[in-house]
């Protein structure tokens, strides 16, 4: 072992003298005191050895280590004054992979990872490395960029935050944290479950954030305190779901107002990447509650984050392979969350459809986070939730925004076809066993929830095709009585196969109910939408073959929401079981009044089998009150609201079916 080096600090008395008090010359071996009176005489020299340096320095010089590395293993760049044709060669390819003005854009780093984001609008694209290129060339970049980089060193990222506003360490503690132990036994456990399917956190990376932790000069970021807690409020909801302990759930509670303690310090200091994942991590978690209006909060402000340190953005910044990794799979999961969200609750989404250019998570990562192992079936979980919140984007952008109020009837099918054919390319590139279907695996293990509600999703958002399809193609009677021609068969197959969808989510009851309340808190929308679609199928064709059987399938779906009411009374499912049991109803009414009309006909049939003929009752178009329910019903999107906030966009649509009577449009 290698001794470190001291500086040793001479002693100016001996032992003796400084005992006694006495002024002592410090001669060596003896001094002349001690040698006058025959004493013993020992001088008690020090070695003292230099300061230790801080944790963040030697990370700090660990990250630039890494980033040298980095740089070192990439191809060297041609210079500026290489040839001719490696600049020309060099410049094309950068010219269609990126425009100058895309690229003039900047990211601020400070040494403790915080960071600031200025587009090509702030004002300050000159102070780029591209922006330079414009008014000094190629010639005067370094001194260009020079300048900016003192300019930038200067202001080390401080937030102005008013005194009394802040709070000091103790207010921010609610649950205290575990001992050593037992923390790093609940963060093992989340990494295991959790981060392995959906990766918030960078496993290497916060394993050296959690050694400081503990250590004699622990992080005191509210960015750190607010991740840490997210995963240990994690793990302990995972130990409570298992095993439904009471005590658990409070732990986990606990952890999670520990986060909310720090939310006004997340939202007014400048933002890091801990901050990001935090408020990722509560959205997430406020998922799986009775209140999701925590998750749009926690969503809406977790994407603002990510593009005020630039995650939506491919910079090439001085960064390792991991840390590139990690941004990019925080921003597509803060991307998850708002498609997911913009097309569920029908609101505009955070980030702007034209202004990212992050790609995808790799297809094999290095750490195998975001694989899961299903049925002996390796699959890239997290890349598939990434590729299909881009299709969820392209639905909601094409078929739902205002904009497509002013398209025609054939540009909506269109559109409804090509939303409809990447659901379709999206579910053949899963493996055939692991493809969403209307059964699933009894196995109730934990990737398996994950599993399932990529399935639901999938079901839900081919079902809500059905609703568009019915605005573009009216039923055919409908359509000939106002001189609009029938629906192609092209999207008539298209609205068979979202009904079957539908009724796809409804059956996949019997597995949500074999997971936890947070899992089923979590999943118990889909089939709720799902129903909505059954029941407009009833409504427009009562006729059809399987109507019966959707109807038993609205039924199935009342009792879940009737159970899951029943265990926290006064949540908005009390709405949505409402909601759904008038679906319900309103069905009925309308298949008896189907079936006593076909009796009717064959009553009449046999009293006239000697008589004049009778012409036949057309179900879909003879009743003027049942095709203005239809008609009402069919009033665009907002028709059937697709997300939690149901009573809010209900209250004020006069065509949903809340604000029909039922019992005077359906009596004969």
């Amino acid at each position: 072992m290698v001794k470190k080096q001291g500086i040793v600090r001479r002693a100016k008395a001996c032992n003796t003298c400084r005992r006694k008090k006495t002024k002592c010359d410090g001669k060596r071996p003896i001094c002349s005191s001690c040698h006058a009176f025959k004493l013993s005489c020992s001088f008690q020299d020090t070695v003292q050895y230099p300061t230790r340096p801080s944790r963040a320095y030697v990370e700090e010089l660990e990250r630039r280590l890494e980033s040298m590395e980095q740089q070192l293993q990439q191809p060297k760049e041609p210079s500026i004054h290489g040839s001719d044709s490696e600049s020309v060669d060099h410049d094309s390819e950068h010219s269609q992979s990126e425009g100058v003005m895309d690229q003039a854009s900047y990211v601020i780093n400070a040494q403790d990872g915080r960071m600031r984001f200025f587009g090509p609008s702030s004002g300050f694209a000159f102070a780029s490395q591209q922006g330079a290129h414009w008014p000094t060339g190629g010639s005067r970049i370094s001194i260009w960029h020079s300048a900016v980089q003192r300019s930038a060193s200067r202001w080390q990222l401080g937030t102005w935050f008013p005194r009394p506003l802040q709070d000091d360490l103790q207010r921010r503690v609610f649950q205290p944290l575990p001992e050593n132990r037992v923390v790093r036994q609940l963060v093992t456990e989340f990494f295991s479950t959790f981060n392995q399917a959906i990766p918030l956190f960078n496993e290497s990376s916060f394993a050296r954030a959690l050694d400081r932790q503990f250590s004699w000069s622990p992080d005191e970021s509210s960015s750190w305190w607010a991740s840490l807690n997210v995963v240990l409020a994690f793990a302990y909801a995972q130990r409570a779901q298992e095993s439904d302990n009471a005590p658990e759930w409070q732990l986990s509670l606990g952890h999670i107002k520990n986060t909310l303690n720090v939310i006004v310090d997340l939202f007014m200091r400048t933002a890091d990447l801990f901050a990001v994942q935090a408020m990722l991590g509560l959205a997430i978690y406020f998922q799986g509650t009775p209140n999701p209006q925590s998750l749009f909060m926690f969503a809406a402000a977790a994407m603002r984050l990510s593009q005020s340190i630039g995650l939506h953005r491919a910079h090439a910044l001085r960064m390792t392979t991991h840390q590139t990794e990690e941004r990019r799979r925080t921003y597509w999961l803060a991307f998850i969350l708002d498609a997911d969200i913009s097309l569920r609750v029908g609101r505009p989404p955070v980030q702007d459809s034209n202004d990212y250019d992050t790609p995808l998570p790799a297809e094999e990562p290095v750490d195998g986070k975001g694989i899961l192992i299903v049925d002996s079936t390796p699959v890239n979980f997290f890349r598939l939730l990434v590729q299909f919140a881009l299709i969820q984007r392209r639905v909601y952008h094409h078929l739902y925004t205002s904009a497509v109020q002013n398209k025609t009837r054939d540009s909506i099918v269109a559109e409804v076809k090509a939303c409809e054919d990447a659901l379709l390319d999206w579910k053949h590139a899963i493996p055939t066993n692991l493809q969403p279907q209307s059964t699933f695996s009894t196995a109730t293990a934990y990737p398996m929830y994950h599993l399932l509600r990529l399935h639901l999703t999938f079901h839900c958002c081919y079902g809500n095709l059905y609703q568009v399809g019915m605005h573009a193609g009216r039923p055919a009677s409908i359509l000939s009585a106002r001189n609009i021609p029938p629906v192609e068969d092209e999207i008539a197959q298209t609205m068979v196969a979202s009904l079957e969808s539908a009724r796809s989510a409804v059956r996949l009851i019997k597995y949500i109910k074999r997971f936890g309340s947070a899992h089923q808190w979590n999943m118990l929308y889909f089939p709720a939408a799902a129903s909505a679609t059954l029941a407009l199928g009833i409504f427009v064709h009562p006729d059809h073959e399987q109507a019966s059987s959707d109807l038993s399938l609205l039924h199935e779906t009342v009792r879940f929401l009737s159970t899951i009411s029943s265990r926290e009374p006064g949540t908005y499912v009390d709405y949505v079981l409402s909601l759904c049991s008038e679906f319900e109803n309103a069905a009925k009414r309308i298949l008896r009044q189907c079936r006593r009309q076909e009796t009717g006909m064959q009553g009449v049939s046999m009293d006239n089998a000697h008589g004049e003929p009778v012409a036949p009752i057309n179900v879909d178009a003879t009743d003027p009150q049942r095709e203005d329910i239809i008609d009402s019903t069919l009033d665009w999107q907002w028709s059937i609201p697709p997300f939690w906030n149901w009573q809010d966009l209900m209250a004020s649509i006069p065509g949903s079916p809340l604000h029909m009577d039922w019992d005077v449009s359906l009596d004969i």
